[in-house]
């Protein structure tokens, strides 16, 4: 006997208030390697908000650091005020539309300058993205090196390449999904499927992010070669959310 699911899909946010609403969204912060809590909010950081959309412009990012990733890599990042609790027995879906444009990028490099589409949970340090750049598509599933939770050769990063046309600016609709039972997630760009992976932990609950990144190697790339005048602009919205029970 096969038991329907019970679907329930509401929107976090729609983004019609004029300002964006504390009570859903807050700038991320951590403590980075000096034992200081940082908050990852870029000077240069323009938002604009009220039309159904957040839009977020850094241009230049200014937000730098030459050995903690954590205080360099995210130049500013909202997260969800909600933590999002994943049904034991189904499915938890976020779908967002994001368009990206970035300025003085390095073309097709994936790290130089992109918007992202996140899912976070800092108790088993699980990181789903969906990013883009002004020429690609691109998916994220990492384990984050979180003290007291992850050991270090259980840290991984894999970024998947999606066969999605794309140009300055262009929006998608972003899905993703997490099965809790198969510990399986699963990626879409415009409804059509475009990475699944199985995490190696399960995920009780996860936090949405909008964010806007440079991320290059700080052990391979000099400053200059990390933070040449780049910048970007991405905008987000609105965030639907479903859960679908069995």
């Amino acid at each position: 006997m096969t038991t329907t699911p019970e679907t329930t899909t509401w929107t976090y946010d729609d983004f019609t208030s004029g300002e964006l609403d504390p009570a859903r969204w807050r700038i991320l912060e951590n403590r980075g390697a000096d034992g200081e809590t940082h908050q990852y909010r870029d000077r240069n950081a323009r938002t604009h908000t009220g039309d159904g959309r957040f839009e977020l412009t850094v241009n230049p990012f200014s937000r730098f650091h030459d050995t903690d990733p954590r205080q360099n890599n995210a130049k500013q990042m909202y997260q969800s005020v909600r933590r999002f609790a994943v049904p034991a027995a189904g499915e938890l879906t976020f779908e967002v539309e994001m368009g990206v444009r970035t300025y003085g990028q390095i073309p097709h490099d994936l790290l130089d300058a992109f918007g992202t589409v996140a899912l976070f949970d800092l108790e088993s340090g699980v990181v789903l993205n969906a990013s883009a750049s002004n020429d690609t598509v691109y998916a994220l599933v990492e384990r984050l090196p979180v003290p007291g939770v992850t050991r270090p050769e259980e840290h991984y990063t894999h970024r998947v390449v999606s066969q999605v046309p794309t140009e300055p600016g262009r929006a998608h609709r972003y899905t993703i999904t997490y099965r809790a039972e198969t510990s399986e997630a699963r990626w879409y760009v415009d409804g059509r499927l475009t990475y699944w992976a199985r995490l190696p932990v399960p995920v009780a609950a996860f936090h949405a992010g909008m964010a806007l990144f440079s991320a290059r190697d700080l052990t391979r790339y000099s400053r200059a070669e990390r933070e040449h005048g780049q910048g970007a602009t991405a905008w987000w919205g609105p965030w639907r959310i479903s859960t679908s029970v069995r």
